[in-house]
């Protein structure tokens, strides 16, 4: 995604939160640049499944990709994922999947419809 560029897919940038509401099925991400200046909401609107491992007081992202080619092998291991951890959804039509890969820390599947970044 064009957006992702511009914030170079998060790298290096510090994962400080994570808020989800089932009830308006958005995913939030509270996210902090290295020089600890700058700070941007990433909003996963339409969630409708979200798996995070590993989150510890600091998390690091490598990267965070969005996958929509349901035909590459990334797609299909977010997916297997997501499905692995939750007893619904395998039979619903195939989302976008972000997926945030760590240097330290926190990794994330989120399955979703569209996405909003604010910078803070």
């Amino acid at each position: 995604m064009e957006i992702l560029e511009k914030y170079e897919s998060f790298h290096d940038w510090y994962l400080l939160g994570i808020a989800a509401d089932p009830d308006t099925n958005l995913v939030e991400l509270h996210l902090m640049f290295d020089n600890k200046k700058d700070h941007a909401r990433v909003i996963f609107k339409g969630a409708s499944r979200c798996l995070v491992t590993d989150f510890l007081i600091q998390n690091i992202i490598y990267s965070m990709n969005i996958l929509t080619d349901s035909d590459t092998k990334e797609y299909r291991s977010a997916l297997e994922a997501l499905n692995n951890s939750y007893p619904w959804g395998r039979d619903n039509p195939l989302r976008k999947i972000a997926v945030i890969t760590p240097s330290i820390g926190a990794e994330l599947f989120v399955e979703f419809e569209s996405l909003e970044i604010q910078a803070m």
